[in-house]
């Protein structure tokens, strides 16, 4: 997937130029990773000046409760972080899709809770993305596991993280693969470094619990009301051991970005997910809900 830099940025509290967008090297975001954020996707309606933003407000909820567990004090409220995704679509708006990270990062106050002594700023990016077909991937173990939740709330959508996640990455692209498979210090399935695990069984769909170091993927939630309403098919969250997932019928992946990914192989070993494989029903679905210009739940509509 390619992502293009854009001219703008919303940067704490209106939209601004990108070069402008700037903090010093000392700042606790660059230094610590001290931040909290979220990936939203933006659809472009065929033949409309239009876009669809996919569960923005779930979105921003997220994002506040990230912010919470890290004890870092929101700079702007909800419905200004939400009135500025808005803005930014309009100040840049594209053919193309978008994926938008709104971000909430800390620039001083490392080692206090007084909101008073810290410093906050906020600013959300607009990457365009080519709409692209079903993938397949290969996903490989690798040495790195999931942070335990004793060790970092694993709840926390944190740039923090995303630092581990690049190690696993990075091994599981020596091995000869392209998504690394997390495990959790007990052994079981966390996620991916981008995206929540799902296998297929006869009878239902399994996704690791938060509990088992899974992100609440907002994704997630809108497949498992796919799944109900239109296959039904009942999506269930228990711990899943890394065998089962060869045990599996379908393996598939989800997340914003990702959307819905289909698992060739795990370790070499290939999987299900034959022509008329559920994750590429559920893929065409799923896209649907997101692009269809009829009236969807989980859109915003930002018309420019």
């Amino acid at each position: 997937m390619s992502l293009k830099k854009p001219t703008k940025i919303w940067w704490n509290g209106g939209v601004s130029n990108w070069q402008d967008a700037v903090v010093h090297v000392t700042a606790e975001t660059a230094m610590r990773g001290v931040n909290v954020f979220e990936g939203v996707m933006a659809y472009k309606f065929e033949g409309r000046r239009e876009h669809a933003v996919v569960a923005l407000d779930e979105h921003l909820e997220r994002l506040s409760g990230s912010a919470a567990l890290l004890h870092l004090p929101m700079p702007y409220t909800k419905e200004s972080l939400r009135q500025g995704v808005l803005d930014l679509i309009r100040a840049e708006p594209s053919d193309l899709d978008l994926y938008i990270r709104p971000t909430v990062f800390l620039d001083s106050g490392a080692y206090t809770e007084d909101p008073s002594r810290m410093r906050m700023g906020a600013y959300i990016t607009s990457y365009t993305r080519e709409r692209a077909p079903l993938r397949s991937v290969r996903l490989v173990s690798t040495p790195w596991t999931r942070l335990d939740s004793s060790a970092f709330p694993t709840q926390a959508k944190s740039g923090a993280v995303y630092s581990a996640f690049r190690l696993a990455r990075m091994a599981a692209l020596r091995a000869g693969g392209d998504e690394p498979l997390l495990l959790n210090a007990r052994g079981t399935v966390a996620e991916t470094a981008g995206a929540a695990v799902m296998a297929v069984f006869s009878d239902r769909v399994v996704s690791p619990p938060p509990e088992d170091g899974a992100l609440d993927s907002i994704t997630r939630r809108i497949v498992g009301d796919i799944l109900k309403r239109d296959f039904g098919i009942r999506l269930v969250q228990h711990s899943l051991r890394p065998e089962e997932l060869h045990e599996a019928e379908e393996v598939l992946l989800c997340g914003t970005l990702d959307e819905i990914v289909e698992v060739a192989s795990l370790d070499g070993a290939e999987l299900g997910n034959t022509g008329e494989s559920l994750t590429r029903r559920l893929f065409e679905r799923y896209r649907a809900v997101c692009t269809d210009s009829a009236h969807s739940p989980v859109q915003t509509r930002v018309a420019w």
